[in-house]
């Protein structure tokens, strides 16, 4: 058996823009031919593969990639001195008609990332050798074969780099989106032939939101990509039997299979290893000569991969990075409570985003009627508290649905899912922490098993943090809201303020502290003042008794525990909302009321000031100090501009920094292996309302405040 390797070395533009320099390129052509190498073609290559054709001794194949008109300019030029061959790979989609052309009348030579946009964008396919050239080219004994047809890329996750307008943003931007905007945001880029990948929609919205290709998709795309290119390469080089190259060398075995599919007999790629009889002709190896490399690094890398031995030595094989295509909820939860609305909400977000999206829930939770409606598969199952048995059932849900990740709420899920991995099943599991108390003892044990923990506050992960869980786990998901759009929130011309209580009858809510604000309210001559209770039941009123002073009792209506939709009704006839707690992760009814375009008077304990600044969107206040709350509850009673200005910034942190496509990109983020601990920009929604006009200083911008509620 032959010891002999073909080296292969990959090559893409040379000219003094980027690239490799043409003095660098000839320092290598030279260093090649003195050291005894000769090129063979690519067919060549295919032949010995095959057992067709001995390895001549020192003997290597040269590539170039992307069919820049450098190509032709100064390549061939340089070959054809040194009687040398070259195999190009062209993207057929950019090699259009025209005369061949010559170093006095080609265009300037633009950096590729330039030359890329060029055609993209504005249809400028100059930079990229024509269909002369290409013929000219085969004259001389060079071989053409494709690289796709277009480069086309595909965005490979959703962690934020610099926007399409940023000098140093990735040109695959530009074969993404459907035009051009500087603000548009952009992803790692990889090659769409093998990403499923996340693609812009824009459905009439200013800002795009992602959705996920499925795989039927990416493979429809293959097939057509794939038949095209191989049928113009078929009318430029008038052969049956085409190669290709992958481009960036990615690959998988979808994309493999369609090209196999499509007709072509092999394909280069840019792993490294043996190129030799026996060699995988969809596996053929190259070497990716970077533009700074001299020739001394050349003559090593020769050496290295001229002999089957040495070139399995040093290989380097190309792995994918896995795509999540398919994600699992699970709770044991028998109520609808804030845990589950986001966890409902994440699965709004997923499915919205186009991956496959499954509920693992217990036969009569209420959960599931908030479900209807949406794209879940909901898998009922009442074996949560048996461990192990819980455990194997979820391993072969796993196998059975082919899920990605397990994304856990609620004590008995996320054990199930540990148990889960125990037994071999291959899956991410993400334990949901959405409280602020102190976790179990042994908590931190579980979430050592895991692959995250995700937490919807800053100071909900710190909590976690204090008790032992690692930091590398911890990551930081606010909620979403995603109920009702309700508009931009208008002025209202009212003479009254009605302040609303969202929580429970719970001492750590604070229902007393917010009885005892609304008094000092009244005692210091506030007037025309509405108080109303959301969530806590009738019977349990008793227990406020020496807070529920005369002049608060005859100001205030009790809503008791009612729907959800109920609780967006009374928050869209109250003024400012309330929320007194002495501990508090990131509550719903916070969002909820942002939504409504209500500014917020809070204490300043857990995930609170995440959402509320002080002065910004609400006012902050410590626990328990109601000289504070009623002060600034004042403030704003007295202040209907005060209310609407800091009304609005809390609109536009819900309808922009919270919503449902936000909160999917940032699960993503997380599922995807990045570590996610950032704060809310707030600075662009702060600065815009400092701009912004006196609503009050125009009468056609106030509107009649709606039909009010009875006080009580």
């Amino acid at each position: 058996m032959t010891c002999i390797s073909i080296p292969v070395l990959c090559y893409h533009n040379v000219s003094g823009v980027n690239g490799h320099t043409p003095e660098m390129f000839r320092a290598h052509l030279d260093t090649i031919a003195e050291a005894g190498w000769r090129t063979i073609s690519g067919r060549e290559l295919l032949a010995v593969t095959r057992g067709e054709m001995r390895p001549p001794k020192k003997s290597l194949v040269l590539t170039f990639d992307d069919g820049h008109v450098s190509n032709w300019i100064t390549v061939v030029p340089e070959l054809e001195k040194r009687n040398m061959t070259g195999t190009f790979f062209v993207l057929t989609d950019f090699t259009m008609a025209g005369e061949a052309r010559t170093a006095e009348n080609a265009p300037e030579m633009l950096h590729m990332k330039q030359a890329f946009r060029a055609a993209h964008l504005e249809g400028d396919f100059s930079q990229f050798i024509n269909e002369s050239e290409i013929r000219a080219m085969l004259d001389k004994g060079m071989e053409i074969f494709s690289h796709g047809r277009r480069h086309q890329a595909a965005f490979t996750n959703l962690t934020p780099e610099r926007p399409l307008g940023a000098e140093k943003a990735h040109w695959g931007g530009w074969s993404i989106y459907p035009g051009h905007n500087d603000a548009w945001p952009t992803f790692k880029v990889g090659s769409a032939y093998v990403y499923d990948g996340f693609w812009p929609k824009f459905e009439g919205l200013g800002e795009p939101r992602f959705v996920k290709r499925s795989e039927e998709e990416r493979r429809e795309f293959c097939r057509r990509d794939f038949r095209k290119s191989l049928e113009r390469l078929r009318e430029l080089n008038g052969l049956d039997e085409q190669l290709f190259c992958w481009p960036w060398g990615q690959f998988d075995p979808i994309a493999e299979e369609e090209l196999k599919a499509a007709g072509y007999a092999g394909a280069f790629t840019l792993e490294r290893w043996s190129n030799t009889r026996g060699t995988d002709p969809f596996r053929l190896n190259r070497l990716g000569v970077a533009a700074k490399k001299d020739s001394k690094w050349l003559r090593h890398r020769l050496r290295m991969y001229s002999t089957t031995p040495s070139a399995r030595f040093f290989f380097k094989r190309y792995h994918k990075k896995p795509e999540i295509n398919s994600v699992l909820y699970a709770t044991d939860s028998a109520k609808l409570s804030g845990g589950s609305r986001q966890m409902v909400n994440n699965i709004k977000a997923m499915s919205d985003m186009g991956l496959k999206v499954h509920a693992l829930v217990t036969p009569d939770t209420p959960i599931s009627a908030a479900l209807d409606g949406l794209d879940v598969e909901v898998i009922r199952y009442d074996g949560f508290s048996r461990y192990w048995k819980a455990g194997k059932f979820l391993k072969n849900l796993i196998a059975e649905k082919n899920i990605d990740v397990v994304h856990s709420f609620h004590n008995r899920a996320y054990k199930m899912g540990v148990l889960a991995r125990l037994m071999g099943a291959k899956f991410k599991l993400f334990i949901n922490r959405g409280v602020i108390s102190r976790p179990n003892t042994v908590f931190f044990l579980w979430t050592a098993l895991s692959d995250g923990v995700i937490a919807n506050s800053a100071q909900c992960a710190e909590v976690l943090r204090k008790y032992w869980v690692s930091n590398k786990l911890l990551n930081v998901v606010y909620n979403a809201y995603a109920g009702p759009d309700f508009g931009d929130p208008k002025p209202r011309k009212k003479r009254g303020t009605r302040f609303i209580y969202m929580g429970n009858s719970a001492d750590i809510k604070g229902f007393d502290v917010f009885l005892k604000a609304a008094d000092r309210l009244c005692r210091d001559g506030a007037r025309d003042l509405e108080f109303v209770g959301v969530g806590v039941p009738d019977s349990r009123l008793g227990r406020f008794t020496d807070a529920f002073t005369p002049v608060v009792r005859e100001r205030y209506r009790n809503a008791g525990e009612i729907s959800h939709a109920e609780v967006l009704d009374e928050l869209h006839f109250a003024d400012v909302l309330t929320i007194t707690s002495r501990k508090e992760s990131l509550p719903n009814a916070l969002l909820e009321g942002f939504a409504l375009g209500l500014p917020a008077v809070c204490t300043n304990v857990g995930g609170i000031p995440e959402v509320v600044r002080d002065g910004v969107n609400g006012f902050l206040c410590a626990s328990e100090n109601t000289e504070c709350l009623a002060e600034k509850m004042r403030l704003l009673a007295e202040d209907p501009s005060k209310r609407f200005t800091l009304g609005q910034v809390g609109h536009k942190v819900v309808s922009r920094l919270l919503t449902i496509e936000a909160k999917g990109r940032n699960l993503m983020r997380v599922y995807m292996g990045e570590r996610l601990y950032e704060p809310l920009p707030f600075e662009d929604i702060t600065r815009e309302a400092a701009k912004a006009p006196d609503p009050f200083g125009t009468q056609a911008d106030v509107e009649e405040h709606p039909h009010e509620h009875p006080a009580s």
